[in-house]
């Protein structure tokens, strides 16, 4: 079989999706067919990329080397197609400031700061679905200042070729419904919600979902999830209705109905990075950025 950019994609793909059959779903293609051509890709790596359980699949080992490469791979191809994108793209007002960034509170708060600082700029924000996706923006030029998370387990953002400020690196939480038999713990172990029904972190939580799942397994089991296609704001609903448990990554730090408690010496975390090129008209203010200045404006999101 030769090898190809799409097989690789189908990797990713049941990685992120967590079982055969909702990657099926997502390719548009038949289970029986996804899971003959999964074999013929295993086949060619050498080993199982992936280790079959009755609710889903997790990453092996070598599963993990193998998502983690094909990241950068297809990082390469998609640089090429964000820039075609972005040419065709409407233009952007003059003097316009472009951030991007996934769907979490670190974006508007940074927003803010820019606001604060170049009033008479007008403001553009992308958000994108992983941060992967946010980078291919900030190769092709058309954001300024990039907001991108790292989370254990999942291939890292690719940032030698830029500047890049850690931001701080938080603890994932877990959230339970208020009445929750272990809802007035300080902190909980993992395999301690080994029964539990989840809610699935939504397709704009990055690298959340196959950090959270391969950290279940390492506990010992796989997390039952339930709920799929949760934003942040449905998920909190879910949980706090008593429906399921869920991820929820700081500084998520008021949801109605819901308790965040740690996890147990800390095997769920996320690392925020604020990117930009060298030569960016930007770099100077996202230099003199402080973290410790985006706490309230975090909070108040």
């Amino acid at each position: 079989m030769d090898m190809g950019l799409r097989h690789l994609r189908v990797v990713l793909v049941v990685a992120e999706s967590g079982s055969i059959s909702r990657a099926a779903a997502t390719l548009k293609i038949a289970q029986s067919g996804l899971t003959a051509q999964l074999r013929r890709i295993e086949r060619e790596f050498g080993g199982p990329l992936f280790r079959r359980r009755p609710d889903g699949v997790v990453p092996t080992e070598l599963g993990l080397h193998v998502l983690g490469r094909a990241g950068e791979l297809l990082d390469g191809f998609g640089d090429l197609l964000t820039t075609a994108r972005a040419l065709a793209r409407t233009a952007e007002p003059p003097g316009a400031i472009a951030l991007g960034g996934v769907d979490s509170p670190w974006v508007p708060a940074v927003a803010a700061v820019v606001r604060d600082r170049l009033p008479d700029h007008e403001q553009l924000t992308y958000l994108e679905p992983s941060s992967r996706d946010v980078l291919d923006l900030l190769r092709a030029g058309k954001v300024a200042l990039a907001l991108v998370h790292e989370f254990p387990d999942v291939a890292p953002p690719r940032l030698r070729e830029f500047a890049a400020r850690d931001l701080g690196t938080e603890p994932v939480l877990i959230g339970l419904p208020a009445g929750h038999r272990l809802a007035r713990r300080r902190t909980v172990a993992l395999d301690e919600l080994a029964g539990e029904t989840w809610v699935a972190p939504g397709e704009r939580s990055d690298g959340l979902g196959l950090s959270l799942r391969v950290a279940c397994e390492r506990a010992g089991f796989t997390p039952r999830f339930r709920y799929f296609g949760a934003d942040r704001t449905t998920a909190a609903a879910i949980v706090g209705a008593g429906g399921a448990v869920g991820a929820f990554a700081p500084p998520d730090a008021r949801l109605p109905g819901v308790t965040l408690i740690r996890v147990r010496q800390g095997p769920l975390w996320r690392r925020t990075w604020l990117v930009w090129k060298t030569e960016s008209p930007l770099a100077g203010l996202a230099e003199s950025l402080d973290p410790e200045l985006l706490g309230p404006r975090l909070l108040a999101v």
